[in-house]
């Protein structure tokens, strides 16, 4: 009677096991799918660029790139003011490669686009929309 109880246990154990697999494969279907809706929620508001109606998300990345755009700005003015500064003549150079910057100084971080320079008043400007102001 004690070995007919044993296979009887051991049936089990075997059956249960089976459930459980069946019950971790439905436990990480539910995980990824919670996930995916976190990530679908997080995305654009991290990283920016989506729009719910009349709202557009900045999200860290993308203010961080308007900085480093600013930045970039800055520096190629200040640039332009010591070369006009030390020129004989006091006038700014006729192209930004005089400045001979790398050209992820010369263009914005955000869009990408060349950065447009007028040499005859020395102004440098940013052509990406909504970096009028910069």
């Amino acid at each position: 009677m004690s070995v007919s109880l044993w296979a009887r246990r051991r049936r089990r154990t075997g059956q249960n096991r089976v459930r459980h697999a069946a019950f971790n494969l439905i436990e990480l279907l539910v995980v990824i799918v919670i996930l995916g809706a976190i990530a679908i929620y997080v995305w654009p508001r991290y990283f920016g660029g989506g729009s719910n109606g009349a709202q557009r998300y900045t999200g860290p990345v993308s203010r961080a790139r308007d900085t480093v755009c600013q930045s970039n700005l800055g520096q190629l003015r200040a640039s332009l003011q010591a070369l006009s500064a030390s020129d004989p003549e006091g006038k700014p150079p006729a192209t930004l490669t005089e400045l001979a910057m790398p050209r992820e100084m010369t263009s914005c971080a955000t869009g990408g686009e060349p950065y447009r320079y007028d040499p005859a008043t020395g102004r440098v400007q940013c052509p990406h929309p909504g970096h009028e102001g910069y």
